[in-house]
């Protein structure tokens, strides 16, 4: 473990230095799973640092702290934030039944979207169950991830929308895999983010980057974020690059298949953006809706408490404090705190680490305010 600064005073530059010098500890371009950048934002109502390390094509283009790269399911808190906005104009109800507004949808067939011990329940899903992962559908990456990604990696390039992803949904039977009576438990599921996204373009007669962009983008100045593939690229285009293991995922694999679950590229300034606009109350007119967006339920296996979940979000502890955000599949994660005001951003770029990320995360944490209070 590195050891933290211990300086009597420490100016902006020296804490900024001994938050590269930790994350440069963490670059490992070898192995099998090589991590060649990270980048970091960390901030509090009186500091700021945002630094990056490494490469960000994995060979020769050093990183920059305004790397785009993909967020993955941090695009969840965004397609949540689009539908709680909703429920505020009153053009829905989160308790109201998911059938409401796709039974007319011909490719999502409502009523057949789960069984459970051979019955059905598709028409009982609520968008509240969709939300916080309580509906109990089946997950088409995990549930089905070989056949998925076998077919993924065959065709590497192959372009996916919301209707292909719920033929594929039906066409892996997916519908017979339901893990629960909808509302009774937890599972993690992008299939409810596909239908809540769905939802979103069906009231707002838009698409859904549409709505990302004029909801959330445009009104937080996120000029380095946009929904990948369905919609223009935006911003400085330098990405940095995605990794599973040695693959490069940036360069050889089309991610459309991720949609409302964890579409959009950004920066990790830009989601500082998007953390601070939701905590601040600049995406909800009522302060109550962030309330019900974080009453987060403990999901447990067995006895042991693994995470809690509210609508979009995860609730997570760094060093004894709350802090609620979401993780992205490409290796990275955002998480705020409303007691301390800390807003945190990073992008490790790697699928699967050497390292625990959650420690990673915890020592900068510490770092950034052990710094705060020597100034």
């Amino acid at each position: 473990m590195i050891g933290l600064l211990a300086l009597g005073t420490i100016s902006s530059g020296q804490q900024a230095e001994g938050l590269r010098k930790i994350m440069q500890h963490y670059i490992n371009p070898e192995g099998r799973n090589p991590v060649n950048s990270i980048q970091v934002y960390l901030s509090n109502p009186e500091s700021t640092l945002c630094e990056a390390v490494g490469y960000s094509d994995g060979k020769s283009i050093p990183a920059e702290k305004d790397n785009q790269f993909k967020i993955a399911s941090i695009t969840k808190m965004m397609t949540a934030t689009v539908i709680l906005q909703m429920q505020e104009e009153g053009s829905l109800n989160i308790d109201d039944q998911v059938s409401i507004y796709l039974e007319d949808v011909p490719y999502v067939r409502v009523n057949d979207l789960s069984y459970f011990t051979g019955k059905p329940y598709g028409n009982s899903i609520t968008i509240k169950q969709l939300l916080q992962h309580r509906s109990g559908l089946a997950d088409i990456f995990t549930d089905a991830s070989f056949r998925f990604y076998t077919n993924e990696f065959i065709h590497k390039q192959q372009v996916w929308d919301p209707e292909k992803l719920m033929i594929r949904y039906y066409k892996y039977g997916l519908q017979k895999d339901a893990h629960f009576v909808p509302g009774s438990d937890y599972y993690y599921s992008d299939v409810n983010f596909f239908l809540l996204g769905l939802i979103a373009e069906k009231i707002s007669q838009q698409t859904l980057a549409q709505q990302f962009r004029v909801r959330i983008f445009e009104p937080l100045s996120m000029k380095n974020s946009y929904f990948e593939y369905y919609e223009p690229p935006v911003g400085n285009g330098k990405m940095a690059h995605s990794f599973l293991g040695k693959l490069d995922i940036t360069k050889r694999l089309n991610t459309s298949y991720d949609w409302g679950g964890g579409g959009v590229v950004s920066t990790t300034s830009d989601l500082a953006l998007f953390l601070n606009g939701l905590f601040e109350g600049k995406l909800f007119k009522n302060s109550k809706t962030l309330g019900i967006m974080t009453s987060t339920i403990p999901h447990t296996s067995g006895k042991i408490r693994i995470s809690y979940y509210g609508l979009g979000l995860f609730e997570y502890n760094f060093n004894g404090d709350t802090y609620f955000g979401h993780a992205g599949f490409w290796g990275s994660l955002v998480a705020y705190c409303p007691a301390k005001k800390i807003t945190f951003c990073g992008s490790i770029n790697q699928v699967k680490p050497n390292f625990d990320t959650k420690e990673f995360i915890a020592l900068l944490l510490k770092m950034f305010e052990e710094g705060i209070h020597k100034k």
